[in-house]
């Protein structure tokens, strides 16, 4: 059986990974998502998340979208190779529709690819 989880190496954890990829400014922006990247010399992608309690307040709600954008990317990684990618909650959601959320983010994902970020 096919484990298609996202693993732990494939996440970011500290916050000057997410502050160098914040800084590195290539980005796209959409309704409720932004999204950051930036070329790394892993030989794999690496996501992090930030959605902000002050945004959202319900963890329920928080872990669920976290879900939905590591799906996302887990199903796109390949199109991502050796990038460094966060995804940032721009504007508070009223409920979480997860069709949209998933269309925006991979809306941005085919966006960023077209800009063609590089270092």
């Amino acid at each position: 059986m096919r484990n298609y989880s996202l693993s732990k190496k494939h996440r970011l954890h500290k916050a000057t990974e997410f502050q160098s990829i914040i800084r590195f400014r290539c980005t796209v922006s959409g309704d409720f998502l932004q999204f950051y990247v930036k070329p790394s010399s892993l030989d794999y992608p690496r996501l992090g998340l930030i959605v902000a309690k002050k945004l959202e307040r319900h963890a329920v709600r928080r872990n669920r979208l976290k879900r939905l954008l590591r799906e996302v990317f887990r199903m796109h990684q390949q199109e991502l190779d050796k990038m460094d990618c966060v995804f940032r909650l721009q504007r508070s959601l009223t409920q979480i529709d997860s069709v949209r959320i998933r269309r925006e983010a991979e809306m941005l994902i085919l966006r960023l690819r077209m800009k063609q970020c590089r270092d």
